[in-house]
């Protein structure tokens, strides 16, 4: 996960740079290392594969 300046993350799959609140994270439930940052509209075309955990607010990680 990109944070960049405190309070905006990068996406993971296009790259473009959003508020905390704005993205949501993406979590293997058998992998914890393993986490993507996806904007809404990402999000829309991945979805929440079986296996997968989403959660929406992230904001508690600005620094």
């Amino acid at each position: 996960m990109k944070i960049v300046d405190g309070d905006k993350a990068e996406c993971d799959r296009c790259e473009s740079v959003y508020p905390l609140a704005d993205v949501s994270l993406l979590e293997k439930e058998t992998n914890r290392d393993y986490e993507r940052v996806l904007c809404d509209d990402c999000l829309g075309i991945v979805g929440v594969p079986q296996g997968y955990s989403l959660r929406r607010d992230i904001t508690h990680l600005a620094n």
